[in-house]
């Protein structure tokens, strides 16, 4: 497991992180298995068993301790792209806005379709907007965190 550092270079983590296993990995994918908004990680392997990690934060078992606020977000639109793959989401905290464009694909288990995860940090709420398929770009529109939304094409 690698950590983005400020500098752009990457930390080695898995040992810190407590997730370091040796077996041959063929994907991993992260998700809020839980839903308690933090992310779990999970790693398929070959000829070993799957491996799930719980996120606890900065706590520990049986008592996680959340590292600051987040909100997931799930698109629906009509049609058969009805998840709207090739969106953008847009999330706005402060001065500092997170894109991420909705995709399905990248690796043995790597492609995952959920609710895309932001983390907020010490912020309780958020302006979230959606640039559709298509091109079509929504208002923004204030959410409060700790929340998962599902934003509809058309709706709220």
């Amino acid at each position: 497991m690698f950590l983005g550092q400020p500098d752009g270079t990457f930390q080695e983590g898995a040992e810190a992180a407590g997730v370091l296993d040796f077996a041959r990995g063929r994907g991993a994918a992260l998700a809020d298995f839980n839903l308690d908004g933090m992310l779990d990680l999970v790693k398929v392997n070959l000829g070993a068993p799957v491996k799930l990690w719980r996120n606890v934060g900065s706590g520990e078992a049986p008592n996680p301790v959340p590292m600051g606020h987040w909100l997931g977000v799930t698109l629906r639109q009509p049609g058969p792209n009805r998840d709207a793959i090739g969106s953008w989401i847009e999330v706005r905290v402060g001065d500092s806005t997170m894109q991420r464009e909705l995709t399905v694909g990248g690796g043995h288990i790597g492609g995952q379709l959920g609710p895309a995860h932001f983390g907020l940090g010490p912020s309780s709420e958020a302006q979230v907007r959606v640039r559709w398929p298509d091109g079509e770009q929504g208002s923004w529109a204030t959410m409060k965190a700790d929340q998962s939304i599902v934003i509809e094409r058309g709706g709220t």
